[in-house]
C-alpha cells in the first residue's frame, strides 16, 4: 500500500469515528431532552394547581352592591369581602357550613352547605 493509502484510509477511519461518536452524543442528548420534557410533563400533570392532595377550592364573592360580609366556614373567620371582592380557598374534600355574614351595609345571605371535590372548585355568590 501506497502512503498516500495509509493516510487516506487513517483519516477515513478517524471520520469514521467521528461520525459514529457524533451519533452517540446526538442520540444521548436527544434521549436527555425527551427526558427532560417528560419530566417537565409529568410535573404540570402532578401539580395540575391543586394545593395538595384530599383539598378543593371554595370561590366565595360578594355580589352585594353596599354590603361588607364576613366570610365564615365551619366556624372560622376566613376575612371580609367589600362589595364585588371574591376569596378562592382551599378546604379539605367533603361538607362545610358556611355563611356569608353582612358586618356593615346589609344582612348577608343565610347559613348553608357546600361539598368540596377534591382539586375542583365550588363557587357561591351573596347579594344581600
Amino acid at each position: 500500500m501506497s502512503l498516500s493509502c495509509h493516510l487516506g484510509c487513517a483519516i477515513f477511519g478517524v471520520q469514521i469515528k467521528t461520525i459514529k461518536t457524533m451519533k452517540k452524543v446526538t442520540l444521548s442528548f436527544l434521549a436527555l431532552i425527551l427526558l427532560s420534557m417528560s419530566s417537565c410533563v409529568k410535573q404540570e400533570d402532578d401539580d395540575n394547581n391543586c394545593p395538595q392532595a384530599g383539598y378543593g377550592w371554595f370561590k366565595v364573592t360578594n355580589g352585594s352592591l353596599g354590603t361588607v360580609q364576613r366570610m365564615m366556614i365551619d366556624g372560622t373567620n376566613y376575612g371580609t369581602m367589600d362589595p364585588g371582592d371574591d376569596m378562592n380557598i382551599p378546604l379539605p374534600a367533603g361538607q362545610h357550613d358556611y355563611i356569608f355574614e353582612g358586618i356593615s351595609g346589609g344582612s348577608g345571605c343565610s347559613a348553608a352547605t357546600v361539598t368540596i371535590v377534591e382539586c375542583q372548585t365550588e363557587g357561591r355568590q351573596c347579594n344581600y
